[in-house]
């Protein structure tokens, strides 16, 4: 454990990103993966991202509760998280599957039909250093979900495996990020 702190330490003194400012929502999907969490909580804090851990939840009136909460707090992406630890390394990437809504009322599961586009992009610029498809799925954790989000699912063995995903990750975000930015400044 203590090797894998140390290279946290490392990767966080490196080549700060650009993320000054950009706020990242972790839901987080289960229980496992406790150390990890606080090593995802620091990896990214490090790269200069604000970082907001929300519990998911698996009841449907706590869950909207929580995602009013995330709508009207500070951030700019949601990403639904499981991390497993298990002998072997395994990664998922998924986004919404959300049929789209008309009017002005929309049913919560037709609200992250409206961030579709950006999804989609969200979710093919974090699978593309991770080497995997996108997934399209029915995703419970983005009902009700008022801005761009995506699923992943990181089964990592011990140390550097987690590592190098979490790196890969923030290479995927890093580069969305940096395009939104470009789109907005036009």
């Amino acid at each position: 454990m203590k090797t894998v702190l140390v290279m946290l330490l490392v990767l966080m003194l490196g080549v700060q990103a650009h993320a000054a400012g950009e706020r990242i929502v972790f839901y987080r999907v289960g229980e496992s993966g406790q150390q990890a969490w606080g090593l995802l909580k620091a990896y990214f804090e490090g790269k200069g991202y604000g970082v907001t851990i929300v519990q998911g939840e698996t009841v449907i009136e706590k869950h909207v509760e929580k995602v009013n909460r995330i709508n009207r707090g500070p951030g700019d992406v949601f990403l639904a998280m499981e991390l497993i630890p298990t002998e072997v390394s395994r990664v998922m990437v998924a986004e919404s599957d959300a049929r789209s809504g008309e009017g002005q009322f929309l049913a919560i599961d037709e609200i992250p039909a409206r961030f579709a586009r950006e999804s989609d992009r969200l979710a093919s610029d974090v699978a593309a250093p991770l080497n995997v498809k996108v997934k399209h799925l029915p995703l419970f954790p983005l009902l009700g979900l008022a801005m761009p989000g995506i699923a992943i699912r990181l089964e990592y063995s011990e140390g550097q495996a987690l590592l190098g995903m979490m790196a890969k990750v923030h290479r995927g975000l890093e580069k969305y990020l940096s395009e939104r930015t470009k789109k907005d400044e036009k």
